[in-house]
């Protein structure tokens, strides 16, 4: 438990066979459950994961790969009926810093909905990334930010989240995309749900880790969802602004639909 509420770990894994009993490792002791998903393996990953002797250990498996949104969907979905009053979501590669994790719970605990970590908000990490990653990561998180309406940091594509047990009941998960890019689908989706949003700094451990995404199939993925998001918003705000009642002099009322706030914070050393 941390501060009297129960925390959960969702870890969505696929051929992380080297990796994986490291990140579970990573995982702080105040966790009370860690739900790993394997999406289908076809590497060890399974066998490691049934060596792994540690009793907070959840372990559920795909048939098949699905994507890396669907097997933290199906993580969600295993903790909206367990006992975790705030969920993370920490990769299974090993690159989340598990010292973070309270950084991200304190601002949950202080009433922030869905805390999104950031790595651009932490000069170590910014000086470890690879200079294209750095730089399509910076790209990609100002193209989201503008479709949200969030004039903050951002780092779109960070998985490293907490979200509160009541707010994830609020959103659609069974509409969320499966594949690549899902951080950012649930930084939309929180934003169409109207849930309090903050970034918090966040350290990156790069090891030797091997990046599998095809910028091919990568790139127009994540355009495509940024470019659905604009336009739901544009749609939204016109249905909404043709439904608001008329008052005198032809003006109309406002309904304060300000979706998402960001503070930044220096790291500790």
């Amino acid at each position: 438990m941390y501060r009297d509420q129960t925390v959960a770990v969702v870890m969505p894994v696929h051929n992380e066979e080297a990796h994986i009993a490291k990140a579970i490792q990573r995982v702080p002791g105040f966790v009370d459950l860690i739900v790993v998903v394997d999406d289908g393996s076809t590497d060890h990953t399974w066998e490691v994961l049934s060596r792994v002797a540690d009793k907070r250990l959840t372990k559920l498996r795909h048939d098949r790969n699905r994507g890396v949104g669907a097997a933290t969907k199906t993580g969600y979905l295993y903790c909206l009926n367990a006992p975790a009053d705030l969920i993370a979501v920490m990769d299974g590669d090993g690159q989340m810093d598990g010292r973070d994790l309270s950084r991200l719970l304190e601002r949950a605990l202080k009433g922030v909905e869905y805390v999104k970590g950031n790595r651009f908000l932490d000069p170590e990490s910014i000086g470890c990334m690879p200079c294209l990653r750095y730089i399509g990561n910076r790209f990609f998180s100002g193209l989201a930010s503008r479709a949200a309406s969030f004039n903050h940091n951002l780092d779109s594509h960070c998985g490293y989240t907490v979200i509160q047990h009541q707010a994830l009941r609020r959103l659609r998960l069974e509409e969320l995309y499966d594949r690549y890019g899902f951080p950012t689908e649930m930084f939309f989706a929180a934003c169409r749900a109207g849930l309090a949003v903050e970034s918090v700094p966040v350290r990156t451990v790069y090891g030797d880790e091997v990046s599998g995404i095809n910028p091919f199939i990568v790139v127009p993925a994540i355009f495509f969802l940024i470019a659905r998001n604009y336009f739901r918003g544009r749609f939204s705000a016109a249905l909404r602004k043709r439904r608001q009642p008329r008052l005198p002099g032809g003006a109309r009322e406002r309904d304060g639909h300000g979706c998402l706030r960001s503070q930044g914070y220096h790291l500790e050393a």
